[in-house]
């Protein structure tokens, strides 16, 4: 059990690795109209805050800290965080299905991370409340998980945001 960490989440193999400055990069050559990743990624977790009609101070500090340490994010200026906001938060308020096309943009091998950010988030003020997880649900749907890969993230993060 020892070498758990080295053995299983150590260094991926170069052909499961994403390189973050290619996706990145693509948000300059994409189409209007279409979601880049960094937007995407993005109003997953700004989605997840906001799912239940409020953003609580915790919730909006973790979103903070998550933006700061992510990979997906972190190449990017303070002044692209503040333009794909603008995008994010007009997109999300305008279209109905924006939340389903941010989720169609990803690659398949961000999704359930991201899934796994998104129900941090959600749980990070302690409460489950209807509407988070009228949210969680259609977000496993948007992002065509599997059943037991999202009961095992449940499991882990309930279990981490229980003290």
């Amino acid at each position: 059990m020892a070498d758990f960490f080295v053995s299983t989440l150590g260094k991926a193999s170069t052909e499961e690795a994403l390189d973050w400055s290619q996706l990145v990069g693509a948000s300059a050559s994409r189409a209007p109209g279409h979601w880049s990743v960094p937007e995407a990624f993005l109003a997953v977790l700004f989605a997840a805050v906001g799912c239940d009609g409020e953003i609580a101070a915790v919730e909006q500090e973790e979103l903070i800290a998550l933006v700061h340490r992510s990979r997906a994010l972190k190449s990017l200026s303070p002044a692209q965080l503040t333009e794909i906001n603008i995008r994010i938060v007009e997109r999300l308020r305008d279209s109905e299905g924006a939340l389903r096309e941010a989720c169609a943009a990803l690659p398949d091998e961000m999704r359930l991370p991201l899934f796994a950010h998104a129900l941090d988030l959600v749980l990070a003020d302690g409460d489950l409340t209807e509407d988070e997880a009228d949210f969680l649900n259609a977000l496993i749907l948007y992002l065509n998980l599997d059943g037991k890969s999202v009961e095992q993230i449940a499991e882990v993060m309930t279990l981490k945001n229980r003290f």
